[in-house]
């Protein structure tokens, strides 16, 4: 491929002068900033590259938004069985119209001869990077993008395309006005042209496995693929995907790529709430999983939309309803909502991206921070708040104390005052210095400022926790508080004492322990069988 320095068309190889200006024509691999390809999308940035395209942010001039460019490197552009496999590809991707899947809007052949779909442009944070920045994840939140993934890759298997490469890097989320984050699956049908190609190239001939080793399925982990593999493949890796969410690590762990196979085809995965006993995950939440992750895949679920129904019913389960979760306490900063496209009279953003904020080769970029102007239709940027919050907090409490002090001593010295001089005028017949000693005494006494009780501060260790720990703190908490209704302290001690295993100062389930010790002592029916002389010491 080949770009006039000039006007920055782009031409075949087999060009040598700029047909619009004369200018030579340099080589090149990639789209320069400001091209315009196909008379209508200006190039703005690139936003990555994977193993068969490259990624651009590009400004649709004629609709005035924003979309995501993918196209085809120019080796496979040339295999003119590839391009054909592609086309179908990309068409049958196009038919998907699903709220939780990118969605593909153009396909068409550039000027140099490439080819390239054009496809909504996502911004927000990928579940890798929510889940290794908070660890593991609520059970509501699990539950919530679950479902919705689910639906997108029951639409998907309907019409015959089967991703094969469900991740968490390959789901994004995009933080929403209310409620749970929208998510959204990449890269519809490419993988399934990566296979294919890689096939095509003799790769197979080996045993070469085409897929991320610590997700696929174990019909992938041997070799099988194209019409061996159907939807429960994607449902399988989905539930290593919850795995991961639920409990902050995988389900199998392995040094090579071999011995990670290996336990795909033979080793059966801990259940999640045996491995983390202490996130109180629920039992129905547990099992939903377990299915996914059956070998055999006549035992998983035989579709997302079964799949999708089972997490619903857990979700609206009288237990995890009662479990609220404040999403925004989640985020790392407010998202920044925009217009969808730029507004009609500022022109476009024509300077690349920044090189310090990378995006993922499928079309989705990392969320922009608050303080930033964006034009993208929303953005999440899921994790703790800002650290200047706490130090916000601590100062306000801080300026009450000494205003309410100041009041107060304040008050005691006008009060000191008056009844020195009822001492004064009643005890003039005594002597000098009695009552002096006396005046001083009481002055001693009246006048000393008395600091008012220190109010109930957040222990200095609970501030340390994480915001996931926090948010799985307020489960626990809710979720005793149900059992304590339905059957009292013996049913709600074990999970009151889980709260206080993660922070052993959280107040709300310290004192709920302490009610229950009481009414032990008293012979109250509803207190804990455990020893009520031996309370936890917070």
């Amino acid at each position: 491929m080949k770009s006039c320095p000039e006007c920055a068309a782009t031409y075949p190889d087999d060009y040598a002068i700029c047909p619009k200006d004369g200018a030579p024509l340099h080589e090149t691999t990639l789209w320069q900033i400001g091209t315009v390809v196909r008379g209508k999308y200006r190039i703005q940035a690139r936003l990555g590259e994977g193993g068969m395209a490259f990624v651009y942010k590009a400004h649709h001039e004629l609709l005035d938004e924003l979309r995501a460019l993918k196209v085809i490197k120019p080796d496979l552009a040339r295999d003119a069985e590839f391009m054909g496999r592609f086309k179908n590809e990309a068409i049958r991707a196009r038919k998907l119209n699903h709220p939780n899947a990118v969605r593909v809007d153009d396909l068409d052949i550039a000027e140099d001869g490439l080819p390239f779909i054009a496809m909504e442009l996502v911004v927000g944070d990928t579940l890798k990077t929510l889940v290794q920045r908070t660890g593991p994840l609520p059970v509501t939140l699990v539950l919530d993008v679950a479902a919705q993934v689910c639906e997108a890759l029951d639409a998907a298997h309907k019409l015959g395309l089967v991703h094969r490469d469900i991740k968490p890097e390959n789901i994004v989320l995009i933080a929403q006005r209310n409620g749970p984050p929208v998510a959204k699956i990449l890269d519809f049908g490419i993988s399934s042209l990566r296979e294919e190609s890689a096939g095509g190239k003799g790769l197979t001939q080996t045993g070469m496995v085409i897929g991320t080793p610590e997700y696929m399925s174990p019909e992938q982990a041997i070799g099988k693929r194209g019409n061996e593999i159907d939807g429960r493949s994607d449902l399988y890796s989905l539930g290593i995907v919850m795995y991961r969410m639920l409990t902050g690590e995988l389900p199998f762990r392995a040094d090579t790529t071999v011995m990670m196979i290996l336990q795909h085809l033979k080793t059966p995965p801990q259940a999640p709430n045996k491995l983390k006993p202490l996130l109180a995950i629920p039992d129905a939440v547990s099992a939903i999983v377990m299915k996914a992750l059956e070998k055999d895949p006549n035992m998983r679920y035989a579709t997302g939309g079964e799949m999708a129904a089972a997490i619903k019913k857990a979700r609206g389960s009288t237990t995890l309803a009662s479990r609220k979760i404040d999403y925004g306490s989640l985020s790392s900063a407010t998202a920044s909502f925009g217009a969808e496209s730029p507004a009609p009279s500022s022109a476009p953003d024509r300077s690349p991206a920044p090189t310090t904020r990378p995006a993922t080769s499928s079309g989705a970029t990392p969320a922009t921070p608050a303080r930033e102007k964006t034009i993208y239709r929303t953005s999440a940027r899921i994790g703790p708040p800002p650290k200047e919050s706490p130090t916000r907090l601590v100062l306000t409490l801080v300026a009450a104390v000494v205003l309410v002090s100041g009041a107060f001593y304040v008050g005691k010295h006008i009060e000191s005052w008056r009844s020195a001089r009822e001492a004064a005028g009643a005890a003039k017949s005594e002597p000098a210095k009695t009552t002096a000693g006396e005046q001083k005494t009481t002055k001693a006494t009246k006048s000393a400022p008395v600091s008012p009780a220190p109010k109930d501060e957040e222990p200095t260790e609970h501030k340390k926790l994480s915001y996931g720990e926090q948010a799985r703190i307020k489960e626990l908490n809710s979720l005793a508080d149900t059992y304590y209704s339905q059957g009292g302290c013996d049913k709600a001690m074990t999970t009151y004492q889980q709260v206080l295993a993660i922070d052993a100062h959280d107040p709300h389930a310290y004192a709920a322990v302490q009610d229950c010790y009481s009414k032990a002592r008293n012979g109250d029916k509803t207190a804990p069988t455990t020893n009520p002389d031996n309370p936890p010491n917070p």
